[in-house]
């Protein structure tokens, strides 16, 4: 099987005629474009021609019949993969897509391997413990004809098939009886079909082995992506939580690959932007004891005339606000330049215009990037600095932060706060 690691957006995954140790073949590179319009992946966020393949926004892993891509952000000088790897881990375990303690997060530094190890193992160590506190089960309404009352008498129906029958030994009942095939085990089954076929973790494997051992009984059931969305916990079962997101996640993008031998094919794969902007929003909010609105959608831009409608909706990513004033961050998982503005978009430029316009309150609006690496990578934070011609005590201000490291992201971002107030 061949593994591939590249960053977003930085390194381009070429396709040459027999496919190399990082390169796909024709044949692979046609077997990830039907995987991926099968998926209905973002086309927009891969760039694609006849020799080469750049991911732009996404990051994650794909597992096709015969090779796999992992696609990391560029957070390091170098490409060391290791660090990528695990700060993309912390991102998405600050940003609430999983839950990971510390411990277990320092426990996982062990797993050398892709992300699909490190995943696999957050779920196979996260649903093993749950498992091992109980497994769920659920009460199935049963009527039966038996040789001995249990439950309740459905007396028509006895009447029917056994009174009338001369069936004086027999009792049609009613009964409920606890079962473990239902719904949430059959994930985890399915789960652990598809990571057990990829999974090289030698205590990753004994886990799942474990768990199937433990949900002997369950049923394996093909899930749609509708019968995926669908299932819900309730206060009996939320302690699965986190087994039955990572489940969803491997499940929810499988399909069958166009290879000849037709092994599954799955995904999981997080838009970067999105990403950024949910973990600013949790550190912000661990930093300041003020009130942090995440989307917030408070405000409009206009009103048309003939009807007083309200139209185009703002909704910046962060606001704080102290009771008095406001201060508006927008996140851009976007890339800087030493040239005019910055490298700062005139379209994001408007954007943030109109927030400092529309809300009278706010003093600073901040555009926040991530730190670039080789461009500028010793340069202070702030980029640039203006004021509005009509006011000069709002203020526009373009921040670049560091992700190297968690501890290293959140002092810069202290360090933003405090200069403006906050």
């Amino acid at each position: 099987m061949k593994k591939i690691v590249i960053t977003e957006c930085h390194d381009v995954l070429n396709i040459t005629e027999n496919g190399g140790v990082n390169t796909l073949s024709q044949s692979e590179a046609d077997e990830l474009a039907n995987f991926i319009r099968n998926e209905n992946i973002k086309r927009e966020y891969i760039s694609w021609d006849n020799k080469s393949i750049t991911f732009i926004n996404y990051v994650g892993y794909i597992q096709c019949s015969t090779f796999s891509i992992e696609i990391l952000p560029k957070v390091a000088i170098h490409n060391d993969f290791i660090q990528q790897r695990n700060v993309l881990i912390e991102m998405l375990n600050e940003s609430g897509y999983i839950n990971v303690t510390t411990t277990s997060l320092a426990q996982l530094q062990l797993v050398n391997g892709s992300l699909l190890e490190i995943f696999g193992r957050i779920y196979a160590s996260s649903l093993s413990s749950e498992l091992s506190k109980g497994v769920t089960t659920k009460y199935l309404q049963i009527e039966k004809n038996l040789t001995t009352l249990k439950g309740a008498l459905v007396i028509s129906d006895h009447i029917k098939e056994n009174l009338s029958r001369n069936k004086k030994y027999m009792a049609y009942c009613e009964y409920e009886e606890k079962i473990i095939d239902h719904e949430l085990n059959q994930i985890f089954i399915a789960a652990n079909r598809v990571l057990l076929k990829y999974i090289n973790n030698l205590e990753t494997q004994k886990l799942l082995k474990q768990i199937d051992h433990v949900l002997d009984g369950v049923r394996y059931k093909l899930f749609s992506k509708i019968e995926l969305s669908r299932i819900k916990l309730d206060r009996t079962n939320k302690r699965f939580a986190l087994p039955l997101l990572l489940a969803k996640q491997f499940l929810m993008n499988i399909t069958s690959s166009f290879s000849a031998n037709k092994e599954t094919s799955f995904s999981f794969l997080f838009e970067m932007n999105d990403l950024f902007e949910k973990y600013i929003a949790s550190l912000v909010k661990k930093l300041t004891e003020y009130t942090v609105f995440e989307q917030h959608n408070k405000y409009r831009l206009l009103v048309k005339e003939n009807n007083n409608r309200d139209i185009f909706q703002l909704k910046p990513d962060v606001v704080i606000d102290n009771g008095e004033a406001q201060i508006i961050i927008d996140t851009k998982w976007k890339s800087l330049t030493k040239g005019n503005r910055s490298g700062v978009k005139r379209e994001d430029l408007f954007q943030m215009y109109a927030y400092l316009t529309r809300y009278e309150r706010a003093q600073t609006a901040i555009l926040l990037y991530p730190k670039q690496l080789g461009i500028g990578f010793d340069e202070d934070i702030q980029h640039e600095s203006w004021y509005l011609h009509v006011d000069e005590q709002k203020k526009l201000k373009v921040y670049s932060l560091s992700l190297e490291n968690k501890w290293k992201t959140t002092e810069e971002l202290k360090n933003i706060l405090q200069i403006n107030g906050y």
